[in-house]
């Protein structure tokens, strides 16, 4: 009987050491106001616009403000946390560290930055409402000389955000 609760309490220690497995889901981000952004501007490093520059190294694209509407009413009261992600493979990209993302939230999501590939944290809280909503300044930073784009093709990816719930 005594070997039966010690072993009770080594297996029940055991068992609450065990990493608790989080679910991890896409969001969906479909009411945003723009489904595709477009650069507000494309220039060198130096800033000089990119079809003026003869010598880049560097394609900086400047998104400006873009809103992001996530729609998280299944995970009201639940703790949680948001990550930003950019692809693994982008069309084009030839190194991963070749892509630099940046962005800073206006008012919720915290600022960063990643490369192809990269899921990074951007949020983390009790989720309260059915929509989280931010603005979000979104620029990039390619290195051209591992960029591989065929005729007519333009450079581009879908990054999205995912949520981490452990309930």
């Amino acid at each position: 009987m005594k070997n039966n609760k010690r072993f009770a309490l080594i297996f029940a220690t055991w068992l609450a050491s065990l990493p608790v497995q989080a679910e991890t889901t896409r969001l969906d981000d479909s009411a945003s106001v723009r489904s595709v952004v477009e650069a507000s501007s494309v220039s060198d490093e130096q800033g000089v616009p990119l079809a003026d520059s003869y010598d880049a190294r560097f394609m900086v694209l400047k998104f400006g403000s873009v809103q992001y509407r996530l729609a998280t009413a299944a995970y009201k009261g639940q703790t949680a946390k948001i990550y930003y992600v950019i692809p693994a493979v982008i069309e084009g990209l030839q190194n991963p560290n070749a892509l630099t993302v940046n962005w800073k939230g206006n008012s919720l999501f915290a600022e960063g930055e990643g490369h192809a590939g990269d899921r990074k944290l951007v949020w983390s809280g009790t989720v309260t409402e059915d929509w989280m909503q931010d603005e979000v300044e979104l620029e990039m930073q390619v290195e051209l000389a591992q960029l591989r784009l065929r005729e007519g093709q333009r450079f581009g990816f879908e990054s999205y955000f995912e949520i981490e719930t452990n309930e």
